[in-house]
């Protein structure tokens, strides 16, 4: 599909997202599939387990507002973001739910923090002791790290946090979460070792009066795996845009790729001549080739190094492209689609007539996974959203 595009007359009057449409490149997101996806996972959870999405990275390159939109139109509980940024962009989309900020911000944004109703994650008692000095009333959960060696309070200093917090009447204790191993060491019995962690944290919790109303700590791979550590909520992530981060989970879910195509627009189409001089071997040899210029480059996301066998579709037909990769644009080569024209849609990712580019061929083509496809996604290329619930290619 070709995105929407406004005169220039109206441009200044338009939305951020349709303005920018005038790169000639973006990506087309799925609400539908990030819809389905939620609804898979809230028919596996019991009812009084609530789903805090993770939208970190401005949701997995998606785009944290328009993706916290439709997710909050189908009853998610709340939210959690790393960048304060991405709180912004949702709470700009009108979305009031509870939203939790991972670490990342500091008590200097304490008046956004505020006036945006944050709740902040907290790790130590001098952590406690910035928060509580730089805003009113803080609301806050207590992260423990399991394991991790990342952020969070040990499970020894958890408790002693926890009364600190529960202690000061201008201390709001929401919750306490942790999120498992991801370490290229972990062992599928490290799981069973942060339960139990966890579950020596809440008795001790327990008997001091201090368990809080909300426990949290499995993300995607660990509510697909892991039943038994639902508790109250749930903080998964990568399930909402169709990545299971598993071959065969325990919760058989079916998931749809939030992510349908990456898209640019044909530049420049030239046939070439004796008069340029001889033809770069780099291109391989085709005397007489015609070539075209993509508008997209590795400052887009595209890998710095054009990777051997890497295509995009043109008129429906598979076309490779050339190195090397520039700054905002890529080389095709157009020597048997002869048809092409300038103003063309290139696909890079996804379906164009009976011809398709999944996302495992580009993932291993640009030397990473599906989860690293989307974190390349570039948050200064445009999004069109498309769903049955809004008109198809109108950007949001």
């Amino acid at each position: 599909m070709k995105p929407v595009l406004v005169p220039f007359s109206e441009v200044r009057g338009a939305d951020h997202a349709t303005a920018a449409i005038m790169r000639g490149s973006w990506y087309e997101i799925d609400l539908d599939a990030i819809r389905h996806n939620y609804r898979q996972l809230r028919s596996h959870l019991p009812r009084h387990v609530k789903i805090y999405a993770c939208l970190k990275r401005n949701a997995y390159g998606c785009g944290a507002g328009p993706v916290a939109s439709a997710l909050a139109k189908e009853g998610v509980d709340g939210f959690a973001v790393a960048s304060l940024l991405d709180a912004i962009a949702i709470r700009q989309e009108g979305v009031s739910h509870p939203l939790l900020l991972y670490p990342g911000a500091l008590p200097s944004a304490a008046p956004t923090i505020e006036s945006l109703d944050l709740t902040v994650s907290v790790s130590t008692i001098d952590e406690l002791v910035q928060w509580r000095t730089a805003m009113t009333r803080p609301r806050v959960f207590i992260k423990v790290d399991l394991g991790f060696f990342r952020a969070g309070t040990t499970p020894m200093e958890a408790n002693k946090i926890l009364a600190t917090a529960r202690g000061l009447a201008d201390v709001d204790v929401e919750g306490i979460y942790a999120h498992m191993s991801e370490l290229p060491t972990a062992q599928p019995s490290d799981a069973h070792e942060q339960l139990d962690r966890m579950r020596t944290i809440l008795r001790e919790a327990g008997v001091l009066g201090l368990r809080p109303a909300v426990v949290m700590m499995s993300s995607t791979e660990g509510v697909l795996n892991h039943p038994d550590m639902d508790f109250d909520a749930v903080d998964p992530g990568a399930l909402f845009f169709g990545l299971s981060e598993s071959d065969k989970p325990t919760r058989p879910v079916t998931l749809r790729p939030a992510l349908k195509s990456i898209s640019a627009s044909l530049v420049s189409v030239k046939r070439l001549d004796a008069s340029l001089g001889p033809v770069p071997a780099i291109f391989g040899t085709n005397p007489g080739m015609t070539i075209g210029v993509i508008g997209m480059g590795w400052g887009d996301g595209f890998p710095r190094q054009v990777p051997s066998g890497a295509v995009g579709l043109i008129r429906g037909k598979r076309a490779r492209l050339l190195p090397p990769a520039h700054l905002e644009h890529i080389r095709i080569d157009l020597t048997d689609v002869p048809e092409a024209r300038f103003g063309d849609q290139v696909v890079l990712l996804g379906r164009q007539g009976d011809q398709s580019i999944t996302h495992e061929e580009v993932a291993t083509s640009w030397g990473t996974d599906i989860v690293g496809l989307y974190a390349q996604l570039r948050d200064h290329v445009p999004r069109i959203y498309t769903a049955k619930q809004t008109r198809k290619g109108n950007p949001q």
